[in-house]
Protein backbone atom coordinates (compact mmCIF):
# COMPACT_ATOMS: atom_id res chain seq x y z
CA UNK A 1 0.00 0.00 0.00
CA UNK A 2 1.33 3.45 -0.87
CA UNK A 3 0.81 6.36 1.50
CA UNK A 4 -0.06 8.83 -1.26
CA UNK A 5 -3.20 6.87 -1.94
CA UNK A 6 -4.41 7.46 1.62
CA UNK A 7 -3.59 11.09 2.42
CA UNK A 8 -7.17 12.14 1.72
CA UNK A 9 -8.74 9.66 4.12
CA UNK A 10 -11.22 11.26 6.48
CA UNK A 11 -11.05 11.14 10.25
CA UNK A 12 -14.03 8.80 10.23
CA UNK A 13 -12.04 6.41 8.10
CA UNK A 14 -8.98 6.68 10.29
CA UNK A 15 -10.91 5.81 13.40
CA UNK A 16 -12.87 2.99 11.75
CA UNK A 17 -12.19 -0.70 12.12
CA UNK A 18 -11.53 -3.16 14.88
CA UNK A 19 -8.33 -1.63 16.20
CA UNK A 20 -9.74 0.90 18.66
CA UNK A 21 -8.96 -1.02 21.85
CA UNK A 22 -6.50 1.68 22.91
CA UNK A 23 -9.10 4.38 22.49
CA UNK A 24 -11.54 2.65 24.75
CA UNK A 25 -9.10 1.73 27.48
CA UNK A 26 -6.72 4.69 27.41
CA UNK A 27 -3.73 2.41 26.69
CA UNK A 28 -2.85 0.13 23.78
CA UNK A 29 -2.23 -3.12 25.64
CA UNK A 30 -3.25 -5.70 23.02
CA UNK A 31 -0.72 -7.10 20.59
CA UNK A 32 -0.85 -6.19 16.92
CA UNK A 33 -2.63 -8.54 14.49
CA UNK A 34 0.72 -9.78 13.24
CA UNK A 35 1.86 -10.54 16.80
CA UNK A 36 -1.39 -12.33 17.59
CA UNK A 37 -1.06 -14.53 14.51
CA UNK A 38 2.51 -15.42 15.45
CA UNK A 39 1.48 -16.31 19.01
CA UNK A 40 -1.26 -18.59 17.68
CA UNK A 41 1.13 -20.38 15.36
CA UNK A 42 3.60 -20.82 18.22
CA UNK A 43 1.11 -22.91 20.21
CA UNK A 44 -1.29 -20.49 21.91
CA UNK A 45 -4.31 -22.14 23.58
CA UNK A 46 -7.01 -23.15 21.12
CA UNK A 47 -9.55 -20.92 22.81
CA UNK A 48 -7.33 -17.88 22.15
CA UNK A 49 -8.61 -16.64 18.80
CA UNK A 50 -6.25 -14.19 17.03
CA UNK A 51 -7.64 -10.91 15.84
CA UNK A 52 -8.58 -10.91 12.20
CA UNK A 53 -6.04 -9.20 9.95
CA UNK A 54 -7.28 -6.16 8.05
CA UNK A 55 -8.55 -6.87 4.58
CA UNK A 56 -9.13 -3.56 2.81
CA UNK A 57 -6.68 -0.71 2.36
CA UNK A 58 -8.91 1.38 4.60
CA UNK A 59 -8.74 -1.19 7.40
CA UNK A 60 -4.97 -1.44 7.10
CA UNK A 61 -4.73 2.34 7.30
CA UNK A 62 -6.88 2.45 10.41
CA UNK A 63 -4.79 -0.32 11.99
CA UNK A 64 -1.58 1.58 11.24
CA UNK A 65 -2.87 4.81 12.77
CA UNK A 66 -4.06 2.98 15.86
CA UNK A 67 -0.76 1.13 16.21
CA UNK A 68 1.00 4.50 16.43
CA UNK A 69 -1.17 5.47 19.41
CA UNK A 70 1.03 3.80 22.03
CA UNK A 71 -0.64 5.27 25.10
CA UNK A 72 -3.06 8.03 26.14
CA UNK A 73 -2.17 7.57 29.81
CA UNK A 74 -3.11 10.54 32.00
CA UNK A 75 -5.28 12.61 29.65
CA UNK A 76 -6.28 15.34 32.12
CA UNK A 77 -3.39 17.78 31.39
CA UNK A 78 -4.15 17.68 27.66
CA UNK A 79 -7.89 17.89 28.16
CA UNK A 80 -7.39 20.97 30.35
CA UNK A 81 -5.37 22.70 27.62
CA UNK A 82 -7.98 21.81 25.01
CA UNK A 83 -10.75 23.33 27.13
CA UNK A 84 -8.72 26.53 27.50
CA UNK A 85 -8.23 26.71 23.74
CA UNK A 86 -11.94 26.14 23.17
CA UNK A 87 -12.75 28.97 25.57
CA UNK A 88 -10.61 31.40 23.56
CA UNK A 89 -7.50 31.51 25.77
CA UNK A 90 -4.12 31.79 24.09
CA UNK A 91 -2.49 28.37 23.78
CA UNK A 92 1.01 27.61 22.50
CA UNK A 93 2.14 24.32 20.97
CA UNK A 94 5.90 23.73 20.79
CA UNK A 95 7.74 20.92 19.04
CA UNK A 96 11.25 20.05 20.27
CA UNK A 97 13.47 17.70 18.31
CA UNK A 98 15.98 17.25 15.52
CA UNK A 99 15.85 17.55 11.75
CA UNK A 100 12.63 15.54 11.44
CA UNK A 101 10.82 18.07 13.61
CA UNK A 102 12.55 20.95 11.84
CA UNK A 103 10.98 19.69 8.62
CA UNK A 104 13.91 18.52 6.51
CA UNK A 105 12.56 17.06 3.22
CA UNK A 106 9.12 18.65 3.68
CA UNK A 107 9.67 22.31 4.55
CA UNK A 108 8.28 24.58 7.22
CA UNK A 109 4.68 24.49 6.02
CA UNK A 110 4.36 20.78 5.25
CA UNK A 111 6.25 19.29 8.18
CA UNK A 112 4.36 17.14 10.67
CA UNK A 113 4.66 19.76 13.40
CA UNK A 114 2.97 22.55 11.42
CA UNK A 115 0.30 20.24 10.01
CA UNK A 116 -0.64 18.80 13.40
CA UNK A 117 -0.65 22.23 15.04
CA UNK A 118 -2.94 23.50 12.30
CA UNK A 119 -5.30 20.60 12.97
CA UNK A 120 -5.35 21.42 16.69
CA UNK A 121 -6.08 25.07 15.91
CA UNK A 122 -8.88 24.20 13.51
CA UNK A 123 -10.44 21.67 15.87
CA UNK A 124 -10.08 23.45 19.22
CA UNK A 125 -9.11 27.05 18.50
CA UNK A 126 -11.40 30.04 18.21
CA UNK A 127 -9.60 31.92 15.47
CA UNK A 128 -6.07 33.08 16.13
CA UNK A 129 -5.57 31.91 19.71
CA UNK A 130 -3.26 28.95 18.92
CA UNK A 131 0.45 29.75 18.60
CA UNK A 132 3.05 27.49 16.98
CA UNK A 133 6.73 27.07 17.91
CA UNK A 134 9.03 24.77 15.95
CA UNK A 135 12.14 24.08 18.04
CA UNK A 136 13.54 21.35 15.81
CA UNK A 137 17.23 21.76 14.92
CA UNK A 138 19.07 19.36 12.62
CA UNK A 139 21.53 16.99 14.22
CA UNK A 140 20.62 17.81 17.79
CA UNK A 141 20.07 15.06 20.38
CA UNK A 142 18.36 15.38 23.75
CA UNK A 143 21.78 16.13 25.32
CA UNK A 144 21.68 19.43 23.46
CA UNK A 145 17.90 19.69 23.72
CA UNK A 146 18.02 20.06 27.49
CA UNK A 147 20.55 22.88 27.16
CA UNK A 148 18.54 24.85 24.61
CA UNK A 149 15.19 24.18 26.28
CA UNK A 150 15.06 27.64 27.89
CA UNK A 151 15.93 29.56 24.74
CA UNK A 152 14.00 27.56 22.16
CA UNK A 153 10.93 26.36 24.08
CA UNK A 154 10.32 27.79 27.54
CA UNK A 155 10.89 31.36 26.35
CA UNK A 156 7.58 31.04 24.45
CA UNK A 157 5.60 29.91 27.53
CA UNK A 158 4.22 26.75 25.89
CA UNK A 159 1.14 24.86 27.03
CA UNK A 160 1.92 21.68 25.06
CA UNK A 161 5.34 20.34 24.06
CA UNK A 162 6.05 17.42 21.73
CA UNK A 163 9.47 15.78 22.17
CA UNK A 164 11.08 13.94 19.22
CA UNK A 165 14.66 12.67 19.70
CA UNK A 166 14.39 8.91 19.13
CA UNK A 167 16.61 8.79 16.04
CA UNK A 168 19.20 11.31 17.27
CA UNK A 169 19.70 9.74 20.69
CA UNK A 170 21.75 6.72 21.68
CA UNK A 171 20.98 4.42 24.56
CA UNK A 172 23.65 5.33 27.09
CA UNK A 173 23.12 7.12 30.38
CA UNK A 174 23.89 10.59 29.04
CA UNK A 175 21.00 10.43 26.60
CA UNK A 176 18.67 8.83 29.13
CA UNK A 177 19.43 11.49 31.73
CA UNK A 178 19.04 14.35 29.28
CA UNK A 179 15.77 13.06 27.82
CA UNK A 180 14.24 12.51 31.24
CA UNK A 181 15.50 15.93 32.31
CA UNK A 182 13.56 17.55 29.46
CA UNK A 183 10.40 15.66 30.44
CA UNK A 184 10.78 16.46 34.11
CA UNK A 185 11.53 20.14 33.55
CA UNK A 186 8.42 20.57 31.41
CA UNK A 187 6.16 18.70 33.82
CA UNK A 188 7.42 20.74 36.76
CA UNK A 189 6.15 23.79 34.89
CA UNK A 190 2.70 22.20 34.38
CA UNK A 191 3.19 21.81 30.64
CA UNK A 192 1.37 18.99 28.83
CA UNK A 193 3.97 16.70 27.25
CA UNK A 194 3.59 14.28 24.31
CA UNK A 195 6.37 11.87 23.35
CA UNK A 196 6.83 11.13 19.63
CA UNK A 197 9.00 8.19 18.60
CA UNK A 198 10.72 8.14 15.19
CA UNK A 199 12.83 5.51 13.41
CA UNK A 200 15.44 5.33 10.62
CA UNK A 201 15.62 3.07 7.60
CA UNK A 202 18.09 0.78 9.41
CA UNK A 203 15.57 0.50 12.27
CA UNK A 204 17.41 2.69 14.79
CA UNK A 205 15.17 4.15 17.46
CA UNK A 206 15.81 4.96 21.12
CA UNK A 207 12.12 4.57 21.90
CA UNK A 208 12.54 1.61 24.28
CA UNK A 209 13.97 3.60 27.19
CA UNK A 210 11.89 6.62 26.20
CA UNK A 211 8.78 4.49 26.64
CA UNK A 212 9.95 3.61 30.15
CA UNK A 213 10.09 7.31 30.94
CA UNK A 214 6.70 7.91 29.35
CA UNK A 215 5.11 5.11 31.35
CA UNK A 216 6.64 6.31 34.62
CA UNK A 217 5.41 9.87 34.13
CA UNK A 218 2.10 8.72 32.61
CA UNK A 219 2.53 10.58 29.34
CA UNK A 220 0.80 10.21 25.99
CA UNK A 221 3.07 8.46 23.50
CA UNK A 222 2.80 8.28 19.71
CA UNK A 223 5.17 5.94 17.86
CA UNK A 224 5.40 6.18 14.11
CA UNK A 225 8.27 3.75 14.64
CA UNK A 226 5.79 1.06 15.78
CA UNK A 227 3.31 1.96 13.05
CA UNK A 228 5.92 1.66 10.28
CA UNK A 229 7.29 -1.60 11.69
CA UNK A 230 3.74 -2.97 11.71
CA UNK A 231 3.22 -2.08 8.07
CA UNK A 232 6.68 -3.27 6.97
CA UNK A 233 6.30 -6.63 8.73
CA UNK A 234 2.99 -7.18 6.98
CA UNK A 235 4.42 -6.05 3.62
CA UNK A 236 1.84 -3.29 3.27
CA UNK A 237 4.36 -0.50 2.88
CA UNK A 238 8.06 0.10 2.19
CA UNK A 239 10.51 2.61 3.61
CA UNK A 240 10.60 4.34 0.21
CA UNK A 241 6.88 5.11 0.56
CA UNK A 242 7.74 7.09 3.68
CA UNK A 243 11.16 8.63 3.04
CA UNK A 244 13.51 9.70 0.25
CA UNK A 245 16.64 9.16 2.36
CA UNK A 246 17.67 7.11 5.40
CA UNK A 247 15.92 9.03 8.16
CA UNK A 248 13.67 11.94 7.14
CA UNK A 249 10.00 11.55 6.24
CA UNK A 250 9.24 12.91 2.78
CA UNK A 251 6.22 15.15 2.17
CA UNK A 252 3.86 12.17 2.26
CA UNK A 253 5.67 10.80 5.31
CA UNK A 254 5.25 14.05 7.22
CA UNK A 255 1.57 14.06 6.30
CA UNK A 256 1.26 10.53 7.64
CA UNK A 257 2.92 11.41 10.96
CA UNK A 258 0.61 14.41 11.22
CA UNK A 259 -2.40 12.13 10.74
CA UNK A 260 -1.18 9.98 13.62
CA UNK A 261 -1.09 13.05 15.84
CA UNK A 262 -4.43 14.27 14.48
CA UNK A 263 -5.92 10.94 15.53
CA UNK A 264 -4.73 11.72 19.05
CA UNK A 265 -6.32 15.20 18.90
CA UNK A 266 -9.58 13.71 17.63
CA UNK A 267 -9.85 11.05 20.32
CA UNK A 268 -8.15 12.37 23.48
CA UNK A 269 -11.06 14.58 24.64
CA UNK A 270 -13.17 11.46 25.24
CA UNK A 271 -10.55 9.22 26.89
CA UNK A 272 -10.77 8.83 30.66
CA UNK A 273 -7.51 9.66 32.49
CA UNK A 274 -5.44 6.60 33.34
CA UNK A 275 -4.20 7.24 36.87
CA UNK A 276 -3.32 10.46 38.61
CA UNK A 277 -0.37 12.71 37.72
CA UNK A 278 2.92 11.52 39.19
CA UNK A 279 3.67 13.87 42.06
CA UNK A 280 6.26 14.10 43.42
CA UNK A 281 8.21 12.97 40.37
CA UNK A 282 9.93 9.63 40.68
CA UNK A 283 13.01 9.57 38.48
CA UNK A 284 13.47 6.67 36.09
CA UNK A 285 17.10 7.29 35.18
CA UNK A 286 17.88 9.91 37.85
CA UNK A 287 18.53 12.93 35.63
CA UNK A 288 21.15 15.37 36.81
CA UNK A 289 20.86 18.16 34.20
CA UNK A 290 17.36 19.40 35.07
CA UNK A 291 18.62 22.93 35.67
CA UNK A 292 21.01 23.03 32.72
CA UNK A 293 21.26 26.29 30.79
CA UNK A 294 22.86 27.45 27.58
CA UNK A 295 24.85 30.66 27.37
CA UNK A 296 25.89 32.44 24.15
CA UNK A 297 27.94 35.54 23.42
CA UNK A 298 25.12 37.93 24.31
CA UNK A 299 25.55 36.79 27.93
CA UNK A 300 29.14 35.53 27.94
CA UNK A 301 31.97 37.92 27.10
CA UNK A 302 35.39 36.31 26.59
CA UNK A 303 38.16 37.46 28.91
CA UNK A 304 40.38 37.37 25.84
CA UNK A 305 39.21 37.06 22.23
CA UNK A 306 42.59 35.87 20.96
CA UNK A 307 42.63 34.81 17.30
CA UNK A 308 38.85 34.46 17.19
CA UNK A 309 36.02 36.57 15.81
CA UNK A 310 32.47 36.94 17.08
CA UNK A 311 29.91 35.11 14.96
CA UNK A 312 29.39 31.66 13.45
CA UNK A 313 27.55 30.23 10.45
CA UNK A 314 25.45 27.46 12.06
CA UNK A 315 21.72 28.09 11.93
CA UNK A 316 20.22 28.97 15.34
CA UNK A 317 23.74 29.46 16.73
CA UNK A 318 25.00 32.45 14.77
CA UNK A 319 26.21 34.31 17.87
CA UNK A 320 29.18 32.05 18.55
CA UNK A 321 32.89 32.54 17.94
CA UNK A 322 35.01 31.53 14.91
CA UNK A 323 38.75 31.00 14.66
CA UNK A 324 40.53 33.21 12.14
CA UNK A 325 43.43 31.19 10.65
CA UNK A 326 45.05 34.38 9.36
CA UNK A 327 45.26 35.88 12.86
CA UNK A 328 47.42 33.21 14.44
CA UNK A 329 46.49 30.73 17.14
CA UNK A 330 46.00 32.73 20.30
CA UNK A 331 43.35 31.11 22.51
CA UNK A 332 39.93 32.54 23.22
CA UNK A 333 39.48 32.62 27.01
CA UNK A 334 36.32 32.37 29.12
CA UNK A 335 35.70 32.39 32.85
CA UNK A 336 32.56 30.44 33.76
CA UNK A 337 31.01 29.47 37.09
CA UNK A 338 29.64 25.94 36.77
CA UNK A 339 29.27 22.48 38.23
CA UNK A 340 28.82 20.76 34.88
CA UNK A 341 30.16 22.50 31.77
CA UNK A 342 29.53 21.61 28.13
CA UNK A 343 31.24 22.93 25.02
CA UNK A 344 28.89 23.31 22.04
CA UNK A 345 30.77 23.45 18.73
CA UNK A 346 30.32 23.02 14.99
CA UNK A 347 31.01 19.49 13.77
CA UNK A 348 32.36 19.20 10.22
CA UNK A 349 33.61 16.30 8.12
CA UNK A 350 36.80 17.34 6.32
CA UNK A 351 37.19 20.74 4.72
CA UNK A 352 39.35 23.34 6.40
CA UNK A 353 38.17 22.53 9.94
CA UNK A 354 40.57 21.18 12.54
CA UNK A 355 40.63 19.81 16.08
CA UNK A 356 40.13 22.15 19.02
CA UNK A 357 42.47 22.17 22.01
CA UNK A 358 40.76 22.87 25.34
CA UNK A 359 42.80 23.86 28.37
CA UNK A 360 41.00 24.30 31.69
CA UNK A 361 42.22 25.61 35.04
CA UNK A 362 40.38 26.02 38.34
CA UNK A 363 41.74 28.22 41.12
CA UNK A 364 45.02 28.34 39.27
CA UNK A 365 45.37 24.55 39.09
CA UNK A 366 45.39 22.52 35.91
CA UNK A 367 42.08 20.70 35.39
CA UNK A 368 42.94 18.94 32.15
CA UNK A 369 43.88 15.65 33.78
CA UNK A 370 40.12 15.27 34.49
CA UNK A 371 38.65 17.05 31.46
CA UNK A 372 38.63 17.00 27.67
CA UNK A 373 41.81 18.25 26.01
CA UNK A 374 41.08 17.67 22.30
CA UNK A 375 37.75 18.00 20.51
CA UNK A 376 37.48 16.54 17.02
CA UNK A 377 34.65 18.21 15.07
CA UNK A 378 33.79 15.20 12.93
CA UNK A 379 30.26 15.49 11.53
CA UNK A 380 27.89 17.15 9.08
CA UNK A 381 28.06 20.80 10.07
CA UNK A 382 25.50 20.52 12.86
CA UNK A 383 25.90 21.71 16.44
CA UNK A 384 27.41 19.11 18.76
CA UNK A 385 28.47 19.13 22.40
CA UNK A 386 30.93 17.49 24.74
CA UNK A 387 31.24 17.60 28.50
CA UNK A 388 34.41 19.36 29.66
CA UNK A 389 33.72 19.74 33.40
CA UNK A 390 31.76 17.50 35.75
CA UNK A 391 32.02 18.23 39.45
CA UNK A 392 29.72 17.81 42.51
CA UNK A 393 29.87 21.50 43.43
CA UNK A 394 30.25 24.71 41.39
CA UNK A 395 33.54 26.54 40.89
CA UNK A 396 35.04 29.15 38.58
CA UNK A 397 36.77 27.65 35.56
CA UNK A 398 39.11 29.38 33.15
CA UNK A 399 38.60 27.81 29.73
CA UNK A 400 41.16 28.47 26.98
CA UNK A 401 40.36 27.18 23.49
CA UNK A 402 42.74 27.23 20.54
CA UNK A 403 43.34 25.08 17.49
CA UNK A 404 45.12 21.81 18.27
CA UNK A 405 48.70 21.12 17.28
CA UNK A 406 48.90 20.66 13.53
CA UNK A 407 45.62 22.49 12.97
CA UNK A 408 46.82 26.03 13.69
CA UNK A 409 45.87 27.15 10.18
CA UNK A 410 42.42 25.52 10.29
CA UNK A 411 38.99 26.85 11.11
CA UNK A 412 36.97 26.08 14.20
CA UNK A 413 33.71 27.33 15.67
CA UNK A 414 32.48 27.54 19.26
CA UNK A 415 28.70 27.96 19.27
CA UNK A 416 27.85 28.24 22.95
CA UNK A 417 28.37 26.70 26.39
CA UNK A 418 25.99 24.70 28.51
CA UNK A 419 26.25 24.62 32.28
CA UNK A 420 24.63 23.74 35.57
CA UNK A 421 25.28 25.90 38.60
Amino acid sequence: MHIKKHLALTIALITAGAFMTACASGSKEDSSPAESTTASQAGAPAESTPEKLPETDEEWDAAMINTAMTSYSNTKPMQDVIKRAQSGEKVTLAYLGGSITEGISAGSELCYAKLSCDHFAEKFGTGDNVNYVNAGISGTPSKLGILRLDRDVLAYDPDIVFIEFAVNDGGDAEYQNAYESIVKTLLQKNIAVVLLFSVTENDHSAQDYMKQIGEAYRLPMISYCDALRFMFENKRMTWQDFSDDQSHPNVEGHALVARMIDHYWDTVPDVEPEGAPVMPFEDVFHPREVDAKMVENDALIPVELGSWNIGSDVAHFTSGWSHDPDAGNDPIVFEIDAKFLYLIYKEVNGGNYGDLHVHITCNGEDYNDRGVTTVTPDGWGNPQLTNIVMEPSPATYRVEISMAEGAEDKQGQILAFGYTE
